[in-house]
């Protein structure tokens, strides 16, 4: 992952939607989208080291998979409605992007209901 590379396709496709927003808005809708899935394909490669990294530590502590992954999972909705969310609002729907955000919200609670309950059941077993 090379941060130079990625500021520079995001500073040229910022530049490319501004340019075609005028001339062409369906342009730069697209414009800026392939400038998203560029920087995102250079970023898999950092998220590909962060699941081992967190694979190890399972390991290590011997803690429930199903955990780790539910974390995983919270964490990925939240960058991919965040993405989702701004690419709306960038072409005019924010009322799209407010709904991709509440979407987003709900189903990270909903995965983070297992983990609030492996909580309590760890606080219930400590109390005498």
């Amino acid at each position: 992952m090379d941060l130079t590379k990625m500021i520079v396709i995001g500073v040229a496709s910022a530049l490319g939607v501004l340019l075609l927003r005028q001339v062409k808005p369906e342009l730069a809708v697209i414009v800026g989208l392939v400038g998203t899935i560029l920087i995102f394909m250079m970023v898999v490669s950092g998220l590909t080291q962060i699941v081992s990294s967190i694979n190890g530590i399972v390991a290590q502590t011997g803690l429930a998979t199903q955990l780790f992954a539910s974390v995983l999972k919270i964490v990925g909705i939240g960058y991919l409605c965040e993405i989702a969310s701004s690419i709306c609002q960038d072409s005019g729907a924010k009322a799209v992007a407010d709904m991709i955000v509440l979407g987003g919200k709900i189903i990270i609670m909903v995965l983070a209901i297992p983990i609030i309950q492996a909580l309590v059941d760890v606080v219930l077993g400590v109390l005498p």
